[in-house]
C-alpha cells in the first residue's frame, strides 16, 4: 500500500503537468504544421515556376544561337559585298540566300520564319512581303538601344495564303566578320507565341494566376486572374531568383526574373486555396493527438515510478550518441532488462565506433577503385572503327592523309592510356586538342558531313578538368545524333563561368531524342530502343560525381528532330591555385 501511496502521489502531480504539456505541444504541433504545409505549397509551385523559366530560357537561348548561326554563314555574310554583280546575279543570289533561311527555320522546330534587313532589302521566303522597319515592335526595339534580344509581340507573321500565326521575333545585329565593313544586318528570327505556353502548367485548385510578361510590359501568357497589374512589379525589376512576397489580400505572389532581357514570370497563390487544403490535411490530428494522449497517460500509469529515471539517463545517453559522441557511457545499477538495455547501448556505442572507422577507410577505397575502372574504361567500338579506317585507307589511297590520320589518332590514343592513377587530370585546352584530333580522325570517314565549333573564352582553357572528359560527349553526338542526320550537321562546344562552377555544353542539330528515351539516359535506364547515347555519357557523369561530388555532374537537354545538349558542371578549379593550398 505504502509503494501505491508514493505511485499515486507522483501521478497526481506529474499528470496535469503532462495533460497541459501534451496540450501545448499539440497546439505547437498544430501551428508548426500549418506554417510547414504552406511552405511546401509554395516550394511546390516554385519549383514548377522555375522549371517553366528553365522552359523558356532554352527557347530563348536556342533562338539565339540559331540568329548567330545565320549571321555568320557565308551566303548571309556576301551581303557585306556591295558589288553581286548583274541584276540575274542579283535575282540568283536572292534565291540562294532565302534557300539558306529556309534551311536554318527548318532546324528549329518552333520557327516560323527568318528575314535580312540589310540597306532597306528585307530577304524572307514569306509571301506577303513585310516592311519591318515601319513595323512598331521593329520601332521599339530600334528605340530600346538593343543590338540582340527579342522585340515586342503584335505583329502577325504571313507564311501562306489564308495562314496567320501569332510570332515572337527575336533580332540580332550582325556584321562583316572579315572587318571589311561596318553597315550592319539585322537577322529578324520570329517564332511561335504558343511555344511560350505550351509547357506552362498550373494548378488549379491553388493558384489564381499564372503570368510572362516581356522586357517591355507586354503580357506574353495569361492564365487566370491576377489582382496584380504589371506596374506594381516594378519593385521587383532588378530581382535575382525567384521572390516571394505576400500581398495584402493574403495571396502570396512568385515572381522570376532570371530570364533574358528582363523577362518576367509571375505567379499569384491564392491564400483561400491554401488555407482549404491545409485544413484538410489537418483534420485529422486532434483525433490522432486524442488517442496517443490516452496512451500515454495509461503507459505513465503503469511505469512512471519503475522506469522513469533509468530511462531518463538511457535518453541522454542516446541522445549525445545520435549527436555524434560515440565515447558516451551510461550506468545503470536496476538488476533488470533496464541494465541490460544500458549495457547494449553501451556495446553498441563501442562497436559503432570500430564500425565508422572500417566503413571511412572501405569508402575511401570504393572509391578509389571506381575511378581506377571509370579511367581505364576505352571504347573498343571506337578503336575498331578506327583501325577499320586507317586499312582502308591504306588499302585505297597509300597517300600522306594515312600520315595525317596516324599521327591524329595516336596523339588521341597517347592521351587516353595516359589517363591512369597518377594522371586524373588535364586541361580544358589539352581536352580541346583532343577532341579536335578525334574530329580530325572521322572526318576521314565522314568529311564535310560534320563541322565542329568552338566558343571557350581563353581565361578559361587553364582550368583543370578530369581526363579523357570531351571526348565521349563528342563521340556520341556525332554518331548518335549528326550522323543518322540527314545532310550535314554541327556541334558546338562552349564554356562559361557560373557562380564558382565550371559549365561546359556540347550541342548538336543530330536527331536529338525523344522524351522518353531522354528520361531514361537520365535515370541511368538501358534503352530499348536502338539509341545508345547513354553509353560513355554515363561514364563521364560517374567519374565527376566520383571526384567532386553528387553537386556535380550533367545534365541532358533534347528535342526530337532538333538537337540535343549536353551540359557539364564542374569546380572552376586552376592548376596554380590548387598548388598553392
Amino acid at each position: 500500500m505504502k509503494g501505491k501511496s508514493i505511485k499515486y502521489k507522483i501521478l497526481n502531480h506529474i499528470l496535469p503537468l503532462i495533460l497541459l504539456s501534451f496540450l501545448f505541444i499539440g497546439a505547437v504541433c498544430f501551428c508548426s504544421s500549418h506554417i510547414i504545409l504552406k511552405e511546401q505549397a509554395v516550394s511546390g509551385e516554385k519549383q514548377k515556376l522555375e522549371q517553366y523559366v528553365q522552359h523558356v530560357g532554352y527557347i530563348q537561348e536556342t533562338t539565339e544561337n540559331l540568329a548567330r548561326l545565320v549571321a555568320l554563314d557565308k551566303t548571309v555574310q556576301e551581303l557585306f559585298s556591295k558589288n553581286l554583280g548583274d541584276s540575274f546575279s542579283r535575282l540568283r543570289y536572292k534565291e540562294n540566300l532565302e534557300k539558306k533561311l529556309t534551311e536554318y527555320m527548318l532546324s528549329q522546330i518552333d520557327c516560323v520564319c527568318i528575314s535580312i534587313i540589310s540597306d532597306g532589302m528585307c530577304y524572307s521566303k514569306k509571301e506577303q512581303n513585310m516592311n519591318f522597319e515601319n513595323a512598331v515592335w521593329y520601332k521599339k526595339f530600334k528605340e530600346s538601344g538593343n543590338r540582340t534580344g527579342f522585340a515586342p509581340p503584335g505583329n502577325i507573321s504571313v507564311i501562306k495564303a489564308h495562314y496567320k500565326v501569332d510570332v515572337l521575333p527575336y533580332i540580332l545585329t550582325g556584321y562583316d566578320v572579315r572587318g571589311k565593313s561596318n553597315a550592319p544586318i539585322d537577322i529578324v528570327v520570329e517564332i511561335r507565341k504558343e511555344q511560350f505556353t505550351q509547357e506552362t502548367t498550373i494548378d488549379d485548385g491553388l493558384v489564381q494566376a499564372f503570368l510572362l510578361y516581356d522586357g517591355y510590359g507586354n503580357l506574353l501568357s495569361e492564365k487566370g486572374k491576377s489582382t496584380v497589374a504589371y506596374k506594381d512589379l516594378q519593385e521587383f525589376k532588378q530581382c535575382e531568383g525567384t521572390v516571394i512576397t505576400e500581398l495584402d489580400n493574403g495571396n502570396i505572389l512568385l515572381i522570376n526574373g532570371d530570364m533574358k532581357g528582363q523577362w518576367k514570370c509571375v505567379v499569384e497563390i491564392s491564400a483561400q486555396s491554401v488555407n482549404r487544403r491545409i485544413a484538410d490535411s489537418l483534420r485529422f490530428i486532434p483525433i490522432c493527438m486524442g488517442i496517443t494522449g490516452l496512451l500515454l497517460l495509461i503507459i505513465l500509469y503503469q511505469d512512471v515510478a519503475r522506469i522513469t529515471r533509468p530511462l531518463h539517463k538511457l535518453s541522454i545517453a542516446s541522445k549525445s550518441i545520435g549527436e555524434g559522441n560515440l565515447d558516451t557511457r551510461v550506468v545503470i545499477n536496476t538488476t533488470d532488462e533496464v541494465q541490460e538495455l544500458g549495457d547494449t547501448i553501451n556495446t553498441m556505442a563501442e562497436n559503432l565506433q570500430q564500425y565508422i572507422k572500417k566503413s571511412i577507410e572501405y569508402e575511401k577505397n570504393i572509391v578509389n577503385m571506381e575511378i581506377d575502372r571509370l579511367m581505364l574504361q576505352i571504347n573498343p567500338h571506337f578503336i575498331y572503327n578506327t583501325l577499320s579506317t586507317i586499312s582502308y585507307m591504306a588499302e585505297e589511297e597509300g597517300s600522306d592523309r594515312i600520315v595525317c590520320f596516324s599521327n591524329a589518332f595516336i596523339a588521341l590514343l597517347q592521351d587516353t592510356l595516359r589517363a591512369d592513377k597518377d594522371n586524373y587530370f588535364t586541361t580544358l585546352r589539352q581536352e580541346v586538342k583532343n577532341v579536335e584530333n578525334y574530329v580530325i580522325l572521322q572526318k576521314f570517314k565522314y568529311e564535310d558531313r560534320v563541322e565542329v565549333y568552338y566558343e571557350i573564352p581563353d581565361e578559361l582553357l587553364d582550368c583543370r578538368v578530369p581526363n579523357i572528359l570531351l571526348q565521349p560527349i563528342v563521340e556520341n553526338a556525332l554518331f548518335h545524333g549528326i550522323v543518322p542526320k540527314a545532310g550535314p550537321g554541327m556541334i558546338i562546344i562552349l564554356a562559361y563561368h557560373d557562380k564558382g562552377r565550371l559549365c561546359i555544353c556540347v550541342q548538336d542539330n543530330g536527331v536529338g531524342m525523344a522524351e522518353e528515351n531522354l528520361q531514361a539516359v537520365m535515370q541511368d535506364k538501358k534503352l530499348i530502343t536502338g539509341i545508345q547515347r547513354k553509353i560513355g555519357v554515363g561514364n563521364v557523369k560517374n567519374r565527376i560525381q566520383y571526384i567532386y561530388g553528387s553537386e556535380y555532374g550533367l545534365e541532358i537537354k533534347s528535342i526530337l528532330g532538333v538537337g540535343t545538349s549536353v551540359i557539364l558542371h564542374l569546380p572552376c578549379e586552376f592548376e596554380e591555385e590548387i598548388k598553392r593550398r
